[in-house]
């Protein structure tokens, strides 16, 4: 018996070796330089053919450290070995076209006339999460950090750029690192108001300084509109996750970022808002990435009574983005069936200056002479997309803690009271927790909660169960 396993053993590892040297076969078949027969493959002559075969797909279009493209490093890299063989005929077969293109030189490759055949695919442009620029930031010892702009999805389906921030600690990366991606809070509705043009500022430093140091990724999306082209989609939440994700798609191409570990999201404001959304979404719209855990600073809800709350207040200006950004976003809204005809030619004035701009303009103006309509939310298709919009109409699919100041002067801390209630009713939810802070205004909030949060998102990487206020 003894032997006949010896012999049986023997039998796959012969099996296995014969296996091997099949496929080394193959891939130095493959590999070799086509030339005038098989006594090319061990000459050391000048082959009559060499010959390129380019991927153009999505995953060329990675940035590297230097800036290129893997398809242009591999444009580039390819011109430079192939110039000394100035005897051999350079053939380039792609797989857009697949037909075979003879080049008079290798150079011919970086030649821009031949950007039909080596140039980015317009399918590669629709993919999101594909990294389309980044410019290196300096942060100091920190560790590396990059203003990029990245291919996302508007809520028609349209391939759009947007622009942000990823950071990492220095270093290339041993294996999957932790992510946070940030969701910012209101700035504006114009390019200008991009947070990622005013990076590297004291704020998102703090933010980021303790998780750099605990080795996490940071990435930070300036939201569709923002630094993109288009309107700000202000309160869109469909819109505002997908941001959010698909800038931890782009860091995930990134060399040696190592963006792959487990992903938490926090949000203040309207980046409260966004995080509702990234967590009630997750499953739609990002199922690829492991979602662990999401932080909500003041989120806005209720949107019927907020409304009224802000109406004559010093934050008006927010209700006409809010209205602008709705009618921009979805076709069958009418901004101008609503705003008074007299107030009509300063609603340019959103892309004409960030949110202290907008409430100059617009807060001093009496709610009641502003619009022309008694009540918005009694209009059908307006009440429809508000309510679509508001964070109260799905389940939360993964642990979210609501985080509010009890002196909130924007975003009243019942609604998140409420909120959590509404949320708490849902079946199926993922564990809810919500923590209130004394004291606290809408601002001050953030620096009141800031250890707390650094400490729950900490244990949804560690994988530890979530406290579920629900059955309280």
């Amino acid at each position: 018996q003894k032997q006949s396993i010896r012999r049986s053993r023997l039998r796959q590892w012969i099996v296995l070796l014969m296996r091997m040297l099949a496929v080394l076969a193959i891939i130095l078949f493959l590999a070799r330089p086509m030339t005038g027969g098989w006594s090319g493959f061990f000459s050391s002559g000048e082959p009559e053919i060499i010959l390129l075969a380019l991927d153009r797909s999505a995953s060329m279009e990675t940035l590297l450290p230097n800036g290129e493209t893997r398809r242009e490093r591999v444009l580039r890299s390819f011109a430079e070995a192939a110039s000394v063989r100035e005897g051999s005929t350079v053939v380039l077969v792609e797989n857009v076209y697949r037909d075979p293109q003879p080049l008079a030189s290798a150079a011919d490759l970086l030649n821009p006339d031949m950007e039909r055949y080596v140039g980015p695919t317009d399918t590669t442009a629709d993919v999101p999460g594909t990294l389309l620029s980044s410019k290196p930031v300096d942060i100091g010892d920190l560790g590396v950090a990059w203003r990029v702009t990245y291919r996302s999805q508007s809520v028609a389906g349209d391939p759009i750029r947007v622009t942000g921030i990823i950071a990492a600690p220095a270093g290339e990366a041993s294996g999957p690192r932790p992510v946070l991606s940030v969701a910012h809070g209101t700035t504006g509705m114009a390019d200008e108001c991009a947070p990622s043009l005013t990076f590297p500022d004291d704020f998102s430093m703090t933010v980021m300084e303790p998780f750099l140091e605990r080795g996490w990724v940071v990435t930070a999306t300036d939201y569709e509109g923002l630094g993109g082209p288009g309107l700000h989609p202000y309160v869109v939440g469909e819109s505002e996750a997908r941001g959010v994700f698909d800038i931890v798609r782009a860091a995930q191409t990134m060399p040696g970022v190592g963006a792959d570990g487990p992903l938490v999201v926090w949000g203040h404001s309207q980046g409260g808002h966004a995080a509702m959304h990234v967590a009630e979404r997750w499953g739609d719209l990002a199922p690829d990435l492991d979602l662990v855990g999401v932080a909500a600073g003041a989120p806005p809800s209720q949107f019927n009574l907020l409304s009224a709350f802000l109406q004559g207040s010093d934050f008006q200006g927010y209700l006409i983005m809010a209205a602008a950004s709705m009618a921009a976003t979805y076709d069958d809204l009418d901004l101008e069936s609503v705003v008074d005809p007299a107030y009509a030619h300063l609603l340019d004035e959103l892309e004409n200056g960030c949110t202290g701009h907008i409430f100059d303009t617009f807060n001093t103006i009496p709610y009641a002479d502003l619009v022309s309509v008694d009540d918005i939310f009694a209009i059908p298709e307006w009440n429809a997309r508000l309510t679509q919009n508001d964070t109260n109409q799905l389940p939360n699919q993964v642990p979210v803690i609501i985080l509010h100041g009890d002196q909130d002067e924007q975003i009243p801390v019942a609604s998140s009271a409420v909120l959590l209630s509404q949320l708490c009713a849902f079946e199926g939810h993922a564990p809810l927790e919500r923590r209130v802070y004394e004291g606290a205004s809408h601002g001050s909030a953030v620096i009141d909660y800031f250890d707390d949060l650094v400490a729950w998102l900490e244990e949804r990487v560690a994988g530890e169960p979530a406290v579920d206020q629900c059955g309280n």
